[in-house]
């Protein structure tokens, strides 16, 4: 759970960070930051990581005095935040993975420097100051004045409390011993305890919870920025239960003139009472009385209370077995529906019974004209036939009867398929979650990326709340970093060009998500140059890829196309960002592998986009069913465009390949054979009966297939993982009458017929 929760806060610091660099006075961010510091140091106490305690610990004092108006955030400032949370992060996965945690000294010593070098600025008088004579400069032994109560303004009175003063006398105490030589606070000088903070321990056995209650001086100016100080100061002396406003609501009081804090603590009443002593705080009130709280508001917290008791954290891996579990289901629910549809033809006619009663009566009646006309007739025959004719009359009330059972076992089975499909789209529900962390994470390198390169980018998300099952998430994060470092390295000029362009000196980076069907649909766009077609025919023809004669007829996009072969790049000079040509590959080859696919778009001076589609989960897929001689093959129906009949006078041969008419529209038409090779077979065009047209992305082609067996619901399997790989095909599954049913790759199978190396056909070796 810790690392869960860091890692989550980890990502809000980074955006609150974010955000800070263009609003360095934004004071909701700054207490967002000291907050989730405070929740990271606290945490790593609890459990004794002492090195994410300490950094914790000093960038928490920092971010108290930037809170407190003392400091103003500058960029150095957020660069070695930035580094701490990557440091966190770093502690997270060597948590993860059981390595002991990496050594933050020379990362500790810079943080120390930059509180130091915080406090030495603290104390320096504010630049707003009334301008004076600078006095002499005192010798360097002399110590600087301590300041004194008598700082203060005195339209202010702040006395310091006894800890057993009554609430009805605190207006007038008397100073407690305790109290008496500690001067009052200043607006120059720093918070008394953020010099000498220390990581919160665990509560003492005699803590207790006490409320209490400040008042603010009338008309005093940042008041919420005072009495988050305050919650601060307290909060080094115990945990702090509950304020009274909420500290998310300080900034929207039209004037805070008062302040309850419920505080567990151990603290003497007299340390409390110093802490909470801040300038313009003009009386505190220890052990007060709860307020009186409305019905409404009661039931409001109950019912708070029971949303969070419900929320729990499940280990993905239990997911991932109910998952399986549920597979299972689907394909047993699968078996009872195909045994369900074989029996049918056996209780299509009705009323077996009435029908063999009609043809056992009149036989009865003949067979007893029979015995009287033929009195020698065989009594032993007579019984026999009167024997068998009872087995019919029973046969048949046999047969009714196992009608009725069938039309139950149908209607449970009915039953059972509508409970399963509840559970699959439960269980999918529950490893469904928002791409919003996904892309956020982006903000933080794009940042990055554009600051190494001397460019200004800024990024655009939508799409945040897209859900996408929990493992493509994991396995989307490296497409989505490759994809937009080179988005930055190659599609966005330098400020520059740009400028001489006509377009503005900020380029904007947008990355999208959206559902589409059953699938999701994540684009990566710019409004930089585009892809220069022309450097790529260049590269593509010096590497022997293709011929300088083939180069020049090949369009745009199929020159496009080159980006995604292993090693290709268009870099006039490798950086540490790209231009080693490896990039893209592991793009397509990992979007490929979650049965997904890649294109681009491009538009010479206008930009490039990336569009990623990939269907919601990889554990289950609604297919479309077709027999080959070879096999049963499935497609996913995202893939299938449409289903279609092509007569043979619409089939022609183009350079050597056949390709359909469609409605005007000319697709390459291929058979399965042209794809595979099946234990050596020789290939063999199939009989035109009906064409699935099936496309993965911007691409289409016919494929003819034998006889059409509708869609279905398959648990898909990997063969890589228990057989083999097998380029071309996705995986497999298992149908209900138990036949293994093979899952087209779409993707994999186009290039195998658009693009062959070395053969047309795919082999075990591919």
């Amino acid at each position: 759970m810790f690392i869960d929760e860091t890692g989550e806060q980890c990502d809000q610091l980074v955006e609150a960070l974010l955000a800070l660099e263009s609003d360095p006075h934004d004071g909701r961010r700054l207490a967002e930051s000291f907050r989730l510091i405070h929740s990271i140091k606290g945490s790593a106490a609890l459990l004794g990581f002492d090195k994410i305690t300490s950094v914790a610990h000093h960038l928490e004092s920092h971010f108290e005095r930037l809170r407190s108006g003392s400091l103003t955030l500058d960029r150095p400032m957020i660069e070695l935040a930035l580094r701490c949370v990557d440091y966190f992060r770093d502690c997270n996965e060597r948590l993860r993975t059981g390595s002991p945690l990496a050594a933050a000294s020379d990362l500790l010593e810079l943080v120390k420097q930059m509180e130091h070098s915080s406090q030495a600025a603290a104390k320096r008088p504010p630049a707003s100051a009334p301008a004076a004579p600078p006095p002499p400069a005192p010798p360097a032994a002399a110590p600087a004045p301590p300041a004194t109560p008598a700082a203060a303004p005195p339209s202010v009175p702040r006395p310091a409390l006894p800890a057993a003063a009554p609430p009805a006398a605190s207006s007038t105490p008397a100073p407690p011993p305790a109290a008496a030589s500690q001067p009052a606070a200043t607006a120059a000088d720093p918070p008394r305890d953020a010099d000498t903070a220390r990581p919160p321990a665990e509560a003492a056995p005699d803590a207790r919870s006490r409320r209490i209650r400040l008042h603010f001086a009338p008309g005093l100016a940042m008041a919420d920025i005072k009495a988050e100080l305050v919650l601060a100061r307290l909060a080094t002396l115990g945990t702090v239960i509950e304020t009274i406003p909420p500290a998310s609501e300080f900034a929207a009081q039209a004037e805070l003139r008062s302040l309850e804090v419920v505080l567990r603590t151990a603290a003497a009443g007299g340390a409390i009472a110093i802490a909470a002593d801040v300038d313009g705080v003009a009386r505190v009130e220890l052990d007060v009385p709860p307020p009186e709280r409305p019905a409404a508001a009661v039931a409001a917290a109950s019912s708070e209370t029971t949303a969070a008791i419900e929320t729990m954290r499940v280990d993905v891996e239990r997911l991932d077995v109910l998952m399986n579990l549920v597979g299972e289901l689907v394909v047993t629910r699968a078996r009872f529906v195909q045994l369900a549809t074989d029996l049918a033809p056996l209780f299509r006619k009705t009323a077996v019974a009435a029908r063999s009663g009609g043809v056992h009566q009149p036989f009865r009646e003949a067979l007893d004209a029979i015995v009287k006309a033929s009195p020698a007739v065989d009594e032993r025959a007579v019984a026999a036939c009167e024997f068998h004719m009872e087995r019919i009359e029973n046969q048949g009330r046999a047969w009714d009867e196992g009608q009725r059972r069938y039309a139950e076992l149908v209607e449970s089975v009915d039953h059972l398929t509508r409970v399963a499909d509840n559970l699959q789209r439960g269980v999918l529900g529950t490893r469904m979650v928002p791409v919003g962390p996904l892309l956020n994470r982006f903000k933080r390198s794009v940042r990055d990326i554009a600051g190494e390169l001397g460019k200004s980018v800024v990024l655009e998300l939508a799409g945040e709340k897209t859900e996408l099952d929990k493992r493509m998430i994991d396995e989307l994060g490296d497409p989505l970093v490759h994809l937009v470092r080179n988005a930055i390295d190659h599609g966005i000029e330098p400020a520059d060009v740009r400028l001489r362009k006509g377009k503005p000196e900020t380029a904007t980076l947008r990355l999208a998500a959206a559902h589409r069907g059953n699938n999701v649909l994540i684009s990566i766009s710019d409004d930089g140059g585009g892809i220069d077609v022309d450097r790529i025919r260049d590269r593509a023809v010096s590497r022997g890829l293709v011929s300088a004669e083939q180069a020049a007829k090949l369009s745009s996009q199929e020159l496009i196309d080159f980006i995604w072969q292993p090693g290709f790049s268009t870099a006039r000079e490798v950086s540490n960002i790209s231009g080693r040509g490896v990039g893209m590959d592991i793009v397509r080859t990992r979007i490929e592998s979650l049965s997904g696919s890649v294109d681009v778009e491009s538009t010479p001076g206008q930009g490039t986009t990336f569009l990623i589609r990939l269907p919601l989960t990889l554990a289950i897929a609604r297919c479309m069913l077709f027999r080959m001689r070879q096999a049963v093959f499935a497609v996913p129906v995202e893939n299938v465009r449409e289903i279609i009949t092509v007569a043979e006078g619409r089939i022609l041969s183009v350079g050597g390949r056949r390709v359909c008419d469609i409605r005007g529209e000319f697709l390459p038409l291929f058979d399965m054979d042209q794809i595979f090779r099946w234990n050596g077979e020789s290939a063999a065009e199939t009989e035109h009966g009906a064409v699935l047209v099936l496309q993965a992305g911007l691409r289409s082609v016919a494929v003819s297939v034998g006889s059409l067996l509708g869609t279905q619901d398959l648990v898909v399997k990997s063969l890589d993982d228990n057989f083999m790989r097998i380029r071309g095909i996705g995986g497999a599954s298992i149908l209900g009458d138990g036949e293994v049913c093979l899952l087209l790759d779409v993707s994999a199978a186009i290039d195998l017929v658009m693009r062959p190396r070395g053969g047309r056909r795919a082999t075990d070796d591919e």
